[in-house]
């Protein structure tokens, strides 16, 4: 939902489309996405990794940049689609992949740290958007926010972005992986413990997890409709939903370096009671919106402070399950189906306004969903400690 956030509103009343055959577009994104995951996989860990991610990433600013000359909410789909190709390369499945080149200790903070940045721009991002859109409308913004990217973006990723061996280092951390993983598991025994696709496709404690991170990518969604709640449900201005967008991006700012320091310090069940409950508060809050608008700021950043449940949640919860060697294989499996059943169904989040007139069903969904979450990842955690330990026992 980055592409769309404060444009939502402007190009529904423009084209006279519902809500939900707009953000359609974030599900036709996230089916492309999984449809290159593996693939992607494979060529982030053996072709030159900076020129890969360059390509995928000029692929993006091309895809943002037809969006500005749409005069058909079909059209969308065409940007999503080749978005959701590049993205395959550069987002969920990338960064945990790069982040596990470099840092073999204290991953989850890493990622959480790397998140944050992410969000951070988005803060900036929100702000801007609100403010071109107000000033040229939506399709000059998109214009702009191209040709941003394009000149600031895409160099960036070329010039930047390289594997340890190819700079001569080696990850950091990488001679204590023994201890990490004992740490991070938080379990006294199995050292080095590590599942392949193929045993842990042979047992339940892969589904379960894969099961967790499908409600966590669905329940994410709910979040980054809350703009679009604010302007067409409540009335408020493209300003005001550029504010709440902010909102939710320093809630998740501040999620992404809690997020990572409590699961290197406190377990991956730390982290989902974390984001179970921040989401749930948040999302009951938004209740006291429909009285005064200005509700939505609070309850929106205390959304945002669980909102990296699917970011950095999942892919520690993954690597804890299944373990560190064959990690970024099996999380490229889940990703296919995280994003296109979770991400997929993006869009029904949009149904709720079209068929009720309200959003309120979807954030109960939100709650729900996240809650569920939570019950399946500690489970498959529970499942893997036993693993280790019958393992350990018999070694």
């Amino acid at each position: 939902m980055s592409a769309m956030g404060n444009f939502v509103t402007p190009i529904v009343k423009e084209l006279g489309c519902g809500v939900s055959a707009l953000t359609a577009y974030t599900s036709v994104n996230a089916v492309a996405m999984a449809l290159l995951y593996t693939t992607a996989v494979k060529f982030l860990n053996t072709k030159n990794i900076g020129k890969i991610m360059g390509i995928a990433s000029l692929v993006e600013v091309i895809g943002l940049g037809l969006m500005s000359i749409y005069d058909n909410v079909v059209l969308f789909y065409i940007s999503g689609a080749a978005i959701g190709f590049a993205q395959a390369f550069t987002g969920f499945v990338a960064i945990p992949v790069v982040i596990s080149m470099w840092f073999k200790k204290n991953t989850g903070t890493v990622l959480g740290t790397v998140i944050a940045v992410g969000s951070a721009a988005n803060t900036l991002y929100s702000l801007l958007t609100g403010q071109l859109i107000n000033a040229f409308g939506w399709r000059q913004s998109y214009a702009i926010m191209a040709i941003i990217a394009c000149v600031i973006t895409v160099p960036a990723v070329f010039l930047i972005i390289r594997r340890p061996q190819e700079v001569g280092c080696e990850p950091y951390g990488a001679d204590e992986m023994p201890t990490v993983i004992q740490k991070q598991a938080s379990v006294p025994s199995s050292s080095g413990f590590s599942l392949t696709k193929a045993q842990a496709m042979r047992l339940p404690l892969f589904y379960i997890t894969w099961l967790a991170c499908i409600c966590f990518s669905y329940g994410s969604g709910v979040a980054y409709n809350v703009q679009t709640f604010s302007t067409l449900e409540l009335g408020q201005s493209i300003t005001f939903g550029s504010v709440v967008g902010v909102a939710l991006s320093l809630g998740t700012i501040f999620s992404s370096l809690i997020v990572g320091r409590i699961n290197d310090r406190f377990g991956v069940k730390a982290g989902l009671a974390w984001g179970v409950i921040t989401n749930a508060i948040g999302f009951m809050m938004m209740f006291l919106s429909y009285k005064n608008p200005a509700f939505v700021l609070p309850s929106v950043f205390i959304v945002g402070l669980g909102n990296t449940m699917y970011t950095v949640q999942c892919p520690l919860m993954a690597q804890t399950v299944v373990g560190d060697q064959h990690y970024s294989e099996i999380w490229a499996v889940m990703m296919v189906a995280n994003s296109m059943i979770g991400g997929g169904l993006c869009f029904t989040i949009g149904l709720f306004y079209d068929i009720s007139g309200t959003f309120k069903g979807a954030f109960v969904m939100g709650i729900v969903l996240f809650l569920v979450a939570g019950i399946l990842g500690n489970i498959a955690i529970n499942m893997s400690k036993k693993l280790q330990n019958k393992l350990a026992s018999n070694s």
